[in-house]
């Protein structure tokens, strides 16, 4: 018996197109923040790559949490998977912004000024890059419990 994928391109057809939109725009954005971030390292050199790789790993933990702000389930009419925000959503939704707003402050405690901005773009293409993967994963899940792949 063959092995199944775990590629959702066969499976694209199951997956709202708003859905399918917000992780192509989260993908989009995290691969423009990975290339500010890069040139950052190696052209301006203004961020050591320990500091890129500690924000990055940093947004990919709030990235996943963050994920979970949209509750992913199963149209039974639409064949399809959907996405809503939930009470829990909204309280991630909260938190998420609020982070948003003291970020720069948060981070200056622990990176020099100049810094601070460059570090602020590895920890959001973490975030986005989490995002990603953590919808992604719950579209896989949600897959298997149907039996599509």
């Amino acid at each position: 018996m063959p092995k199944k994928q775990r590629s959702l391109r066969k499976h694209v057809q199951h997956i709202d197109k708003k859905l399918k939109f917000r992780v192509r725009l989260y993908s989009l954005i995290s691969l423009v923040m990975l290339g500010i971030v890069l040139y950052e390292i190696f052209f301006i050199k203004i961020l050591p790559l320990s500091f890129a790789v500690a924000g990055i790993f940093i947004g990919l933990f709030l990235g996943i949490i963050s994920a979970r702000m949209y509750h992913l389930s199963w149209n039974h009419d639409a064949k399809k998977i959907v996405s809503r925000l939930d009470v829990v959503g909204i309280i991630i939704l909260v938190v998420y912004m609020a982070f948003v707003l003291v970020r720069s402050k948060l981070i200056g405690y622990f990176v020099a000024a100049p810094m601070v901005g460059a570090v602020g773009f590895a920890i959001t293409a973490g975030i986005m890059i989490g995002r990603v993967v953590g919808t992604r994963n719950a579209i896989i899940e949600i897959l298997k419990e149907r039996e599509i792949i």
